[in-house]
């Protein structure tokens, strides 16, 4: 049975496309490590500064640039700070980092390098244990 080469290419050209956008989200980077105890000045605001600072630092809306200035950034399409403690599900941060936010926008930082598993799931934990100034 002879198929030609354009079922061939098409074959080829799906999964270059499915590797290339499926490696967008670094979700394959989970160590399975349960994060707990996290540290805000260890662990997430190094993350801030090395993903979002550059231009969610001080001058716009959402200033990512030290612990008040993160804990008082109201999201627009959250209608409420971007961190609600106790609640990474839902606090806006932490949903602009997942593959498909809810509010419809894009995935941060845009057009990447996004942020590995482990650096989401440690937002995640440091959320969920209340975002602690720690």
């Amino acid at each position: 049975m002879k198929f030609g080469l354009f079922p061939s290419l098409a074959i080829l050209l799906l999964l270059l496309v499915y590797s290339v956008t499926g490696c967008m989200t670094n979700v394959e980077e989970l160590s399975g490590i349960t994060q707990q105890d996290v540290s805000y000045s260890k662990a997430i605001q190094p993350i801030l500064n090395q993903y979002c600072v550059s231009c969610h630092g001080t001058q716009a809306g959402v200033a990512l640039n030290d612990y008040p200035s993160l804990m008082a950034s109201v999201g627009n399409k959250w209608n409420n700070q971007i961190v609600v403690p106790g609640s990474a599900t839902a606090s806006g941060l932490y949903d602009v980092l997942t593959s498909s936010p809810q509010k419809q926008i894009p995935q941060m930082p845009i057009g990447g390098p996004y942020l590995t598993g482990d650096e989401i799931e440690a937002i995640k934990a440091w959320i969920n244990e209340g975002a602690n100034d720690n």
